[in-house]
């Protein structure tokens, strides 16, 4: 069902490349480069960041590379943007709401919002990332019902990028026992941008002068 374009932020970036470009406007206001990570379309950003080294790593969790949207089909959404409309989440008991446990259930259905058609139609035809100029992470959950492991996989070992399987679906960040999932990647981001980035509470005294 259509919704009233009104409910979504008239600031917010109405395509991917707008989505892009603001937050590589961010990452310049910063006085060093940052890590990002991003996840499903906003995965999608961080590669293009990575690919442009804007930052000084880049994760990208569940990247929606394959374009499909799950909130309509194509017909609908060209329709959509044609009228300047958004359109709603999917119902529950789309693949797209699938999660493990009734408190990431509420978590999901509180933190999902319309979205504008023109920028779901920008996702569409998927999107093949160029081999990115920093260190790059992609990941993907082992029972994701929206973004294929393989694909990622494939897409990590054709960009020359570093893959990770980790557990849980789509929304695994949602859900609880997030520590072991969370650990993984603080451990890559170590391995490849150095140790230095951290100092251990305790450890002040290890400082060089």
């Amino acid at each position: 069902m259509l919704v009233d374009a009104a409910a979504v932020d008239p600031g917010a970036p109405a395509n991917l490349g707008e989505w892009v470009a603001d937050a590589a406007r961010a990452v310049a206001r910063r006085a060093s480069p940052p890590i990002v990570i991003g996840h499903d379309a906003g995965a999608l950003v961080a590669l293009a960041l990575a690919e442009h080294a804007r930052v000084a790593a880049a994760i990208a969790v569940a990247p929606l590379l394959d374009g499909g949207s799950p909130f309509a089909s194509r017909a609908r959404l060209w329709l959509a943007r044609w009228r300047g409309a958004t359109l709603a989440p999917p119902d529950e008991g789309h693949p797209f709401r699938r999660v493990a446990s009734e408190k990431a259930a509420e978590r999901l259905r509180a933190s999902l919002v319309p979205e504008p058609a023109a920028r779901l139609v920008s996702l569409q035809g998927g999107t093949a990332p160029g081999r990115p100029r920093v260190p790059t992470l992609l990941a993907a959950q082992r029972d994701d019902a929206v973004v294929s492991p393989a694909l990622v996989e494939v897409t990590a070992r054709g960009v020359e990028a570093d893959y990770r399987s980790l557990p849980g679906g789509h929304w695994a960040l949602l859900e609880e026992g997030l520590d072991p999932w969370m650990s993984e990647l603080h451990r890559w981001i170590i391995r490849r941008i150095g140790g230095s980035i951290l100092l251990l509470r305790g450890d002040e005294d290890l400082r060089d002068e």
